[in-house]
């Protein structure tokens, strides 16, 4: 179990992230930020809700350790009787996945039970009932069960044949059925845990569409999903590729907000769209695939790495295991540079939000009103945002809007936490 010992740094940071998140950021000149454009109980709000949520932070952490160390210590005896049991490892293989599957379910049940039913439904922000907690628990198992298994097969069936150049082909592979599922995904998966209904404000309908298409992107429907059946979230996403393309917006979002904070919210993700970040992004998630399974390839090529994190050989079934914690663990050390491009992203779609809707001040409704409805933590620690926070913080994207709107004035003269300029090149 000297793997653990690999841990020791990570378990050191969530030390670290506990803490901080927990003081706040305490700086008189960010809250002078914040206490422009909210009030001091809604930050009040936003601080007592992180303090309730992160009561369970130590608990999700330590059950991702337990997996860790049941995956490296016992990975390898769950391979051999399975093995045992089919006689091939072919057959093995989804019955492999669906044991870590069922043991990631198990432990990580407690913790989003009481996430999700007791925290976020006191705080008015979950809908969830019982019934409907267990039923997408046993969807999502069937859904990801099928998913992993499918992307299972390919990758260790490449390492068994190609165990010199298996990380090319395995990363095209995984990127070819990452895009297949992107398109079936509104089909296929999205109905099995929403209903979706044509918008039936028709003139809302017009004005969406009008919008896309100034966008310069064709959508034959605009859907309305049941989101109000698990939350209270406001929200509209784009979805699909090629003719799965379509518009969704939950139902929360056109009951409680008014049209132009509708249009404003899709107006964004148009903005996401016309700036090809979902290729942008897909082109880094290659990138990424292909570096990662190459660093792969180097620890699986050395018997000191293989034995320290309990895989038989290199074709171990093992590695299904490893695999998505590993990820996990570098997704610490990457993230400040991914939530960096996001934030990037996130400006640019606020830019073009405002720009096609010439309508600033609709946005900067729809801004406090998605923090006061969220509770949002107005004082998330700088230190934080900066590393893992992927949109800009909520003064920020209020201030550009100011800047954009009102030229020399109140929003013109804004500054930012950081004392930067409160336009769309700074903020």
């Amino acid at each position: 179990m000297s793997a653990l010992l690999l841990l020791v740094p990570f378990i050191a940071w969530d030390m670290v992230i506990y803490l901080l998140r927990l003081r706040g950021d305490r700086s008189l000149r960010r809250r002078a930020a914040v206490l422009r454009h909210f009030s001091w109980e809604d930050v009040l709000i936003g601080r007592e809700q992180t303090r309730r949520r992160m009561r369970l932070f130590p608990w999700s952490r330590l059950v991702f350790y337990v997996l860790f160390a049941l995956v490296v210590g016992l990975g390898a005896r769950a391979e051999a009787w399975l093995l045992a049991l089919t006689g091939h490892w072919a057959a093995a293989l989804p019955l492999f996945v669906l044991l870590l599957l069922l043991a990631w379910a198990l432990l990580t049940l407690p913790v989003a039970a009481y996430s999700e039913l007791v925290i976020e439904r006191r705080a008015g922000l979950s809908t969830t009932t019982r019934r409907t907690f267990v039923v997408d628990q046993l969807k999502g198992l069937g859904v990801g069960w099928a998913l992993a298994t499918l992307l299972a097969y390919p990758v260790i069936g490449l390492v068994r044949g190609l165990p010199v150049w298996w990380p090319v082909p395995a990363a095209a592979t995984v990127l070819a059925i990452s895009a297949v599922v992107i398109w079936i995904s509104p089909w296929v998966i999205a109905p099995l845990f929403n209903r979706f209904q044509p918008l039936s404000d028709e003139a809302l309908a017009r004005r969406v569409q009008q919008l896309t298409l100034k966008a310069g992107m064709r959508v034959a429907t605009v859907l309305v999903a049941d989101a109000s059946r698990r939350s209270t979230t406001l929200n509209a996403y784009f979805t699909g590729l090629g003719n799965s393309r379509r518009v969704v917006l939950f139902d929360t979002l056109v009951q409680d907000c008014d049209a132009e904070e509708v249009l404003g919210t899709v107006a964004h993700e148009l903005g996401h769209w016309k700036h090809h970040h979902i290729a942008s992004l897909f082109a880094l998630q290659a990138v990424g695939t292909v570096l990662g399974l190459a660093l792969l390839k180097l620890v699986l090529d050395s018997v000191w790495w293989r034995d320290l994190l309990g895989l038989p050989h290199p074709s171990s079934l093992v590695l299904l295991g490893l695999l998505p914690l590993l990820g996990a663990l570098t997704g610490r050390v990457v993230g400040p540079f991914m939530a960096a491009v996001s934030r990037r992203f996130e400006r640019q779609a606020d830019r073009y939000a405002i720009r096609i809707t010439t309508d600033p001040a609709a946005f900067i409704r729809l801004e406090m009103r998605l923090v006061r409805r969220a509770r949002g933590d107005l004082l998330v620690p700088r230190l934080l945002h900066r590393l893992y926070g992927s949109h800009p913080l909520p003064e920020e994207r209020i201030c550009a809007a100011e800047a954009f709107g009102s030229g020399p004035g109140p929003g013109g003269n804004c500054k930012s936490a950081n004392g930067i300029e409160g336009e769309f090149s700074s903020c």
